[in-house]
């Protein structure tokens, strides 16, 4: 062999093309937004004042609305109120002038009787009978408004429609019985117009 063939030698090295450095890209760099400006603290407040004012805008026609329902509410009421006093008047004066009515007729033959004995000398049964007729007129009349008399004697004590005077003993009665009458009690309708004033009867002591 010889020494030529034993010196080492040299292998060429070569770089490939696609081992080049990139390229710069023609497109710049992304574009950032700006930063948003601050909120005005004046728009703020500006906001909140105009919320408010119309709150207050919107209360305050509410009240409007309401102090005029209130005002109609009370002309109302007070213009039914004075219609109503003045239908109880004209009905007050209405019922006074039926019973003045009803009993005129009485006055009248209380007229004639006291005439009567003035001029004829009327014995003392007529006078009785048109006692007689003028009493009897004068339950017929009152009875058309709903009078009615309280029945007491016979009847048993009524602490209701009776007031009791005095007591009797008495042995013909049962105890608690009324036995007289001094003066009659009325009704009207439903209602007790005075009771009737009585002597009742009790238990004899033995």
């Amino acid at each position: 062999m010889s020494k030529q063939d034993n010196e080492p030698k040299e292998i060429p090295i070569e770089f490939s093309d696609s081992e080049e450095e990139p390229e710069a890209s023609d497109a710049g760099p992304a574009p950032v937004d700006p930063p948003a400006d601050p909120p005005d603290p004046a728009e703020g407040e500006a906001g909140r004042l105009a919320a408010l004012q119309s709150q207050v805008d919107q209360l305050t026609q509410e009240r409007s609305t309401l102090l005029d329902q209130l005002l109609r509410r009370q002309a109302e009421f007070e213009n039914y109120r004075r219609r109503v006093d003045r239908e109880r008047a004209e009905t007050y004066a209405r019922s006074r002038a039926e019973v003045v009515l009803e009993l005129l007729p009485v006055i009248d033959n209380f007229e004639r009787a006291l005439a009567s004995l003035e001029h004829s000398g009327s014995d003392a049964k007529s006078l009785r009978q048109g006692i007689e007729l003028i009493h009897r007129q004068l339950n017929d009349a009152l009875a058309k408004f709903g009078l009615e008399p309280v029945e007491s004697v016979g009847q048993a004590f009524d602490p209701n429609v009776h007031e009791a005077v005095s007591a009797e003993p008495s042995e013909e009665h049962e105890e608690n019985t009324v036995i007289a009458e001094f003066q009659r009690g009325y009704r009207l309708g439903e209602k007790l117009l005075r009771p009737a004033k009585v002597k009742v009867a009790s238990t004899p002591e033995k």
